[in-house]
C-alpha cells in the first residue's frame, strides 16, 4: 500500500467530505452527516488566510485528513488549533492516525508553531489523542452558551 501524505487541495474536497461522513457514521458517534454539511464544514475550516489542512491520499481518495487554523498571539506565539481529524473507519488501528499527526507537526514546525490544541468529546478520542502525546489542559474550561432551547 502506498500512502500519500500531503497538503490539502481545493480538488480535494469532496472526497474528504466522503471520509467525514464515514468516520462519523458508526459508534462512537453515529452522526449522520449529508455531503452538504460535510462540504460546509470542510470548506468553513479551509476558508480564512491562517487554515492549514494536510491529508493521507489512497489511491485517489482521501482517507485521513488533520485540518484546522494557526491562532496567533502576543510575542509572536503561534498555534495550531485542530478542527477536524479523522481516519476512515477501515485505515484506522494501523497507525495513520499517528503518522498523520507526524506529518503534520512536520509542516506546522517549518512556520514556527509552538503547539497543537483541540476540542473532543468522547472517551475513545481522549484515548487516542492521549497515546499520541496529546496531554489534558487545565489551562481553560470549555463553556457553552445555548441559543436555542433543547
Amino acid at each position: 500500500m502506498t500512502f500519500v501524505f500531503r497538503e490539502i487541495q481545493k480538488e480535494d474536497y469532496t472526497s474528504c467530505a466522503d471520509s467525514l461522513i464515514a468516520a462519523y457514521a458508526n459508534e462512537p458517534w453515529n452522526n449522520p452527516w449529508t455531503l452538504e454539511e460535510a462540504l460546509l464544514r470542510i470548506e468553513a475550516t479551509m476558508s480564512g488566510f491562517n487554515a492549514r489542512g494536510y491529508v493521507i491520499e489512497y489511491e485517489g481518495h482521501i482517507i485521513a485528513m488533520c485540518l484546522g487554523r494557526i491562532d496567533y498571539y502576543f510575542q509572536n506565539w503561534r498555534q495550531f488549533c485542530i478542527d477536524e481529524f479523522n481516519v476512515t473507519p477501515h485505515y484506522q488501528r494501523q497507525g495513520l492516525g499517528r503518522q498523520l499527526f507526524a506529518f503534520a507537526a512536520t509542516q506546522l514546525k517549518k512556520e514556527a508553531i509552538q503547539q497543537l490544541f483541540l476540542l473532543t468529546g468522547g472517551a475513545q478520542a481522549v484515548t487516542f489523542y492521549e497515546k499520541n502525546g496529546f496531554l489534558t489542559s487545565n489551562e481553560g474550561t470549555m463553556m457553552v452558551y445555548p441559543l436555542t432551547e433543547a
